[in-house]
């Protein structure tokens, strides 16, 4: 059999119904069943996001900072973050924004979550790379966010 217009095919427009624009099917498995020997099941997959609903959160406040590219690898270090006990959301700005450049001018937006109870940590540790973080508003992560990086690391028992 042909696929032909308005049939449903990954990618392909289906003509014949606008309402459903574009086939939203994933790769696995495929057409005769197969998947990779260590592709989850659906099972597997409900129990861990089950487990995940169940999983404490903690109580994290966020601040932004601009980190200069100089800083942002110790910064991005999974020890430096655990010793400190901070996680990080970063983006790097474009070379032609007001506070960036090129080179070592480069820099990123850095969210930083942390528990309050760890914020005099947090404020040396920037400070050790030339960011005041307590110029920045603080807010408190919602426990409820829709942002699946903050629900991860409300639920993570280590940095993340």
């Amino acid at each position: 059999q042909t696929k032909g217009f308005g049939q449903a095919s990954p990618g392909l427009w289906l003509g014949s119904a606008p309402d459903k624009m574009w086939a939203t099917e994933g790769i696995y498995p495929t057409a005769d069943g197969w998947c990779p020997p260590a592709w989850p099941t659906n099972e597997d997959v409900l129990s861990q996001e089950e487990r995940e609903k169940l999983a404490p959160k903690r109580s994290l406040v966020k601040r932004t900072a601009i980190v200069k590219q100089s800083h942002i690898d110790t910064v991005l270090n999974p020890d430096f973050m655990d010793r400190h006990r901070f996680s990080l959301m970063v983006w790097p700005l474009r070379e032609s924004s007001k506070l960036s450049g090129r080179g070592d001018s480069r820099s990123y937006v850095c969210w930083v979550y942390y528990e309050p109870s760890d914020e005099a940590v947090v404020f040396r540790a920037f400070s050790n790379v030339d960011v005041n973080l307590r110029e920045s508003e603080r807010e408190v992560v919602d426990p409820e966010s829709a942002i699946k990086n903050e629900q991860t690391a409300l639920r993570a028992k280590e940095q993340v």
